[in-house]
């Protein structure tokens, strides 16, 4: 779909919740589109404090080498950095999180002198960062709410990050969030709110269906059927769905492509799986291998737990497998809901099981097909198209306002 460059110069600083280098999901797909559209961007990368630095020693080696390499180039108009560590209990204290944004401000002046970057678009993802609002000049700016960052939270953690989220949804001019639940919520602080779920890069998918692509070698040799779950390997997922599946499909393989990271593989949810012989996990991949891992796959799930970050989420798997063509099983979570036609849904383990038997027994090239065929109008360009119009659309609105108020 061919799209409008934007007017030179609209600079957007970012503030992501990750790394570039990380999962490839949303805020690298939203950018890098923004990016070739015009706009300049400057992606300050997932800060990190230093109780967490100090907790994971991956994290720890991954920001000391970002950190040597300083500010790295991407492409034309897009440049990623990584801020310094920040002083512990921002979760725990305002006054803390209002400190470490006062030393992140300082820190990144230096580089918006150097890029000459003035008024620019405050694109924000985090519930902390609300303090970072107004503090740039901005012509604009955004929440992009991608997660529920206080499930799993309590006490006064929780009470601290519901305040900031909240402070940073009645502060900010745009909220886009992923999912309905979320737009039911945040639509009460911000009259700006409008939801953009998760989408998927539907021409690399597509490379699926291709007899120019071939199956991964690490697939091979796996025997099918294959069942597939492809992303982070920890708290997120129902382990007694994949426990069930092992246990009484043990000709069933499943293969689970994707990192454990925080967790170790001494973890009780891990070693539950890795004593079975028809489990394999094989670990993390470019994003651009994806396809070749999933042309020898016969089944994907989405096997999350229904609690409160399930809730919420909107599940970016979902529309890359939709895309790949791939039949889907799924946990009971709302977005999975909205596409009951193309998903298999279950709502205990049993269920879970008995599914997966009937996507391999029901799946043909005409839902093949159709899978493909829905997941084209929520691709990747789709979305920004319209995060890219409602940017336009308000700063238009403040134009006129701002002559009106000279006249």
């Amino acid at each position: 779909m061919k799209t409008k460059k934007v007017e030179p110069h609209l600079d957007v600083l970012v503030f992501s919740s990750t790394d570039w280098e990380g999962i490839w999901g949303s805020r690298q797909q939203v950018m890098s589109r923004l990016s070739e559209r015009g706009f300049r961007i400057l992606f300050v990368e997932q800060m990190a404090g230093l109780e967490h630095l100090l907790k994971y020693p991956r994290l720890f080696k991954r920001k000391r080498r970002r950190w040597r390499e300083g500010i790295r180039q991407i492409s034309k108009s897009l440049e990623i950095i990584n801020p310094p560590p920040l002083l512990p209990g921002r979760y725990y204290s305002l006054t803390i999180n209002k400190l470490n944004s006062n030393l992140i401000r300082i820190w990144i002046q230096k580089y918006l002198l150097e890029r000459k970057i003035i008024n620019p678009i405050l694109w924000l993802y985090k519930p902390e960062q609300f303090d970072l609002i107004g503090k740039f000049k901005e012509k604009l700016s955004i929440y992009h709410c991608i997660d529920e960052w206080k499930a799993g939270t309590s006490g006064r953690k929780r009470r601290i990050i519901k305040t900031m989220e909240d402070e940073l949804l009645t502060g900010v001019d745009i909220t886009f969030v992923n999912s309905k639940e979320k737009y039911l919520r945040t639509s009460k602080l911000n009259k700006n709110v409008y939801r953009i779920p998760s989408g998927t890069d539907v021409n690399l998918f597509a490379q699926v269906l291709s007899a120019d692509c071939k199956t991964h070698p690490v697939i091979q040799g796996i025997k099918r059927p294959r069942i597939c779950y492809m992303g982070n390997i920890n708290d997120r997922l129902n382990y007694h769905y994949l426990q069930k599946l092992v246990t009484n499909r043990r000709n069933y393989s499943l293969v689970l492509i994707g990192d454990t990271y925080p967790w170790r593989k001494n973890e009780p949810h891990i070693k539950s799986l890795w004593r079975f012989p028809n489990v394999f996990f094989l670990g993390e991949f470019p994003f651009c291998e994806l396809p070749s891992l999933l042309k020898g796959i016969d089944v994907c799930l989405i096997p999350f737990r229904s609690d409160e970050r399930g809730f919420y989420r909107s599940p970016i798997k979902l529309y890359e497998y939709l895309s790949a063509g791939k039949p889907i099983v799924s946990s009971h979570i709302a977005e999975a809901e909205e596409f009951s036609e193309y998903v298999y849904i279950a709502n205990s383990p049993e269920e879970f099981v008995l599914k997966i038997d009937r996507a391999i027994a029901e799946d043909n090239d005409e839902k093949r097909l159709e899978r493909i065929n829905i997941s084209k109008i929520h691709s990747w360009d789709i979305r920004v198209n319209e995060m890219e119009h409602r940017i336009m659309e308000l700063l238009a609105k403040q134009s006129i306002t701002s002559e009106n108020q000279k006249a």
